[in-house]
C-alpha cells in the first residue's frame, strides 16, 4: 500500500489517498471500523464482497456508526480517497443520509465522469501520477457542489475538535437552534446524527490511546468521556465488534489506511 496526503489546498476536506494492490490465493476477510469520514473506492480490478451485503467495484462508503467485514480472493487493486463528510456531501451532490446503511457505486452518484476518471487512473504508470491527477480533479468537482451550511460546519468542527466530547445540548445552545433542526441539517450533510458521529470519534480517540499503551482501560474511559469502563465496553462492541482489550492486537494487523 502507498499513502499520501493531498495537495495543501485540499487538506481541509481530503484526509489522504491510499493506493493498494494485493493478491491472495485464499480468502482474506478484513474488519472495517468506522472512522467518521467517507471512503471513496476507485477500483481498477475485481469487485470486493461486503459480507452480508453484495459485491462492489468503485463505490462510496458513507459515515457509519458500526463495523462491517469485507472479503476477497485473488486481486484487489485500486485507489481509496478518505474525505470528510462535508467534503463528500459537496463532491457527491446528494444528502449523505440517503447513503446511510447502503453502498452505492460511484457512477450511480456522480455519473460517467467517475467512470472516465477511474479508467484514466488505471492507465497511469504509478501512484504519484494517480495522486497528482486527484489533486487536479477534486478541486473542480468540489467547486461544482453545494457548500455546507455554516451551522452544520460549525457543529461538525466542534464535534471533531473535541473528539466527540461536546454534548448536543451545548451545540444547540451555542448555535441558538432547536435540536430537531440541528439533527435534520446535520444528517443531510454528514449522514448520521451528531450523537452517532460523536460516539465514533470518541471511540477512535480511545483506540489511539489503547494502541499507545501506558494507561488502564478505566483511565482511558474517563479521559474520553465515557461514564465508566462498562460504557466504553458497550460502545466498542457496537462500533468495532470487539472488546477494548483486543484493540492493540487488532490494530497491529490492520493496513496503514485504517
Amino acid at each position: 500500500m502507498v499513502s499520501q496526503q493531498p495537495a495543501e489546498p485540499l487538506r481541509a476536506v481530503v484526509r489522504q489517498y491510499v493506493g493498494y494492490r494485493e493478491n491472495s490465493l485464499v480468502a482474506v476477510r478484513r474488519r472495517e471500523v468506522p472512522t467518521g469520514d467517507v471512503a471513496l473506492i476507485m477500483s481498477f480490478g475485481p469487485r470486493i464482497d461486503v459480507v452480508g451485503g453484495g459485491a462492489y467495484g468503485s463505490f462510496a462508503a458513507a459515515v457509519s456508526d458500526t463495523w462491517s467485514d469485507t472479503e476477497y480472493i485473488g486481486e484487489q487493486y485500486g485507489l481509496e480517497v478518505m474525505i470528510t463528510p462535508l467534503g463528500a456531501s459537496r463532491l457527491l451532490g446528494v444528502p449523505l443520509d440517503v447513503l446511510n446503511g447502503v453502498v452505492v457505486e460511484l457512477e450511480d452518484l456522480i455519473g460517467t465522469k467517475a467512470k472516465r476518471l477511474i479508467e484514466h487512473l488505471a492507465e497511469l504508470p504509478d501512484w504519484p501520477s494517480r495522486f497528482a491527477v486527484m489533486d487536479a480533479v477534486l478541486p473542480r468537482w468540489l467547486d461544482e457542489g453545494r457548500p455546507p451550511t455554516p451551522m452544520v460546519e460549525y457543529a461538525w468542527q466542534r464535534i471533531t475538535e473535541t473528539q466527540g466530547r461536546v454534548s448536543i445540548g451545548t451545540l444547540v445552545d451555542e448555535l441558538g437552534c432547536s435540536r430537531r433542526y440541528l439533527l435534520t441539517q446535520f444528517r443531510s450533510h454528514i449522514g448520521v446524527p451528531p450523537k452517532s458521529l460523536a460516539r465514533v470519534l470518541r471511540c477512535r480517540h480511545a483506540m489511539r490511546l489503547l494502541r499507545a499503551g501506558g494507561k488502564s482501560i478505566g483511565d482511558i474511559a474517563h479521559e474520553c468521556g465515557y461514564f465508566d469502563q462498562s460504557h466504553l465496553n458497550r460502545d466498542f462492541r457496537l462500533i468495532t465488534g470487539i472488546v477494548p482489550a483486543h484493540i492493540p492486537f487488532f490494530q497491529a494487523g490492520m493496513p496503514s489506511s485504517a
